[in-house]
């Protein structure tokens, strides 16, 4: 099984968090970025379709595609 970017970028961030649990608010902020990246590599139409239905969904998706 090959990993996209986006997971291997949220996996980064997952054991980061872990290893850093010295500020729980940012501990727990990076974990939920980091499980939304591994989603998105790992279901990229899925998570896309989600994040669209939110608020402000297009705006998110285009910020995220630009910066990832």
């Amino acid at each position: 099984m090959t990993l996209d970017n986006r997971t291997k970028l949220g996996a980064i961030i997952a054991v980061s968090v872990i290893a850093g649990l010295a500020f729980v608010w940012i501990a727990v902020l990076l974990l939920i970025v980091a499980i939304f990246l591994i989603a998105w590599g790992q279901a990229p139409q899925r998570v896309e379709t989600f994040v669209k239905g939110l608020p402000y969904g297009d705006s998110i998706m285009g910020t995220l595609d630009k910066w990832i």
